[in-house]
């Protein structure tokens, strides 16, 4: 059996810094070294890469410092990602397909750019750190086992060892590296936290964001997503943007919409996704004749890995706008992301247009306020970017919504299939 461990080694910060940002967290941080110190964690010990960046990205973040993840599987893969302020810039695998049902157990390393990393550590190794890198794994001519790779990438790159062949599991059995003493370490599971990690607030600034994984129960891995947050202007269209596919799902929906007495305000399309996943969308803006009821027609398709298969859903949504509160009926199933305070939804499991709007009515009937109107379009797109830009900043806060990195970005940008021809 091989090694198992994960780390993490930060330039710049100290030791009693550190410390102080995992107060509560059950982790330890060494003394400084060479101008970096290294972090065990106990639950980047499950090795769940989503929790090892989440991790890395805060901290970097924070200490506005470089910071390389490791991990290593079974001394079969060694893996990194390397962090400058708080964003991911590198990653490296170097064994790729080894949980392929191809031949995975000799694929050649993927990623790793020897030059970031030699400029994040201070080293003038280029070369060396590029031969570690694309060397193979698990043959004579190569690495046989993974900690091999990261104890000479340590040493070429200067920074401490201590992380070779360690992770928090080991200190519980007293596997304590040698350059190290218990006196040494600073254990900060039961130190008071004046600041929490997890409270360093996250500027919602736009750009490509990943739904994370701790948003819903059972997902293990973040999932890319779309350019935010969807304002009028980056949502707009016109109609002959639209699919065929649009138009055939809709086509019924938007009859009832105009016997109901809506207007369209406009037509709406993503532009700029990165979920593999997306395969069509499309929507439609409305208001009323009084101006105050505020329409949505939203046409999505998406395959589904678990399915093997592709699913239309059309989502209607009213919407009517008081001082203190939001009202909408809708028939969106339950969301993961929970609607802002002030948002009343009722949810109605019916595509039928007019059973929805009776409901929407019949709720309004009840307010002793009459809903805002909107006199023109620009000021119903006013409402529309504030809402929007609301809810968009509260899911950054919440880290339910997480703004990817460039190199995050250009991976799913690979990963994306060729757009429907729109027909």
């Amino acid at each position: 059996m091989g090694n198992f461990y994960t780390n993490y080694t930060l330039r710049g910060p100290s030791q009693q810094s550190v410390a102080e940002a995992l107060a509560g967290r059950s982790a330890i941080v060494t003394p400084a070294q060479d101008g970096c110190v290294v972090i065990f964690d106990e639950e980047s010990d499950d090795q769940n890469q989503e929790i090892i960046a989440e991790l890395a990205a805060r901290l970097s973040g924070k200490f506005r410092c470089p910071l390389l993840a490791v991990l290593n599987h079974d001394d079969s893969i060694f893996w990194y990602q390397l962090y400058l302020d708080g964003e991911l810039v590198d990653e490296y695998d170097s064994c790729p397909n080894y949980f392929s049902e191809t031949d995975g157990e000799n694929s050649l390393p993927s990623g790793g750019d020897a030059q970031k990393l030699c400029r994040a550590f201070g080293a003038n190794t280029v070369a060396k750190v590029e031969g570690i890198l694309r060397k193979s794994a698990g043959d004579d001519d190569g690495y046989i086992f993974a900690f091999e790779r990261h104890d000479d990438l340590a040493a070429a790159l200067g920074i401490p060892s201590f992380g070779v062949g360690t992770g928090f599991s080991h200190f519980s059995i007293e596997e304590i590296p040698d350059e190290l003493a218990e006196a040494d370490l600073v254990r900060t599971k039961d130190l008071i936290p004046s600041e929490p990690l997890d409270s360093v607030p996250r500027k919602a600034v736009p750009g490509y964001y990943k739904v994370s994984f701790r948003a819903a129960p059972g997902l293990t891995k973040s999932i890319p997503s779309v350019w935010m947050p969807g304002l009028w202007a980056e949502l707009e269209c016109s109609e002959r943007d639209l699919s065929e596919g649009f138009r055939l799902a809709s086509a019924p929906h938007r009859e009832k919409f105009k016997q109901l007495g809506f207007a369209e305000q406009g037509f709406k399309k993503l532009s700029r996704i990165l979920n593999p996943n997306h395969r069509d969308d499309g929507g439609i803006n409305y208001l009323d004749r009084s101006r105050s009821q505020f329409g949505q027609l939203i046409y999505n398709k998406s395959y589904f890995p678990s399915l093997k298969a592709e699913k239309v859903g059309v989502r209607i949504v009213f919407t009517a706008v008081f001082q203190h509160e939001l009202l909408s009926c809708t028939n969106n199933p339950k969301s993961h992301i929970e609607p802002l305070p002030n948002h009343t939804v009722i949810r109605i499991e019916s595509n039928d247009v007019a059973l929805i709007h009776g409901k929407f009515v019949q709720l309004l009937s009840q307010k002793r306020e009459e809903p805002r109107r909107f006199p023109d379009l620009p000021s119903l797109q006013a409402w529309y970017d504030s809402n929007a830009l609301a809810k968009f900043e509260n899911c950054v806060r919440r880290g339910l919504w997480v703004r990817m990195s460039d190199y995050e970005v250009a991976v799913a940008q690979r990963k994306i299939p060729p757009p429907l021809p729109n027909t």
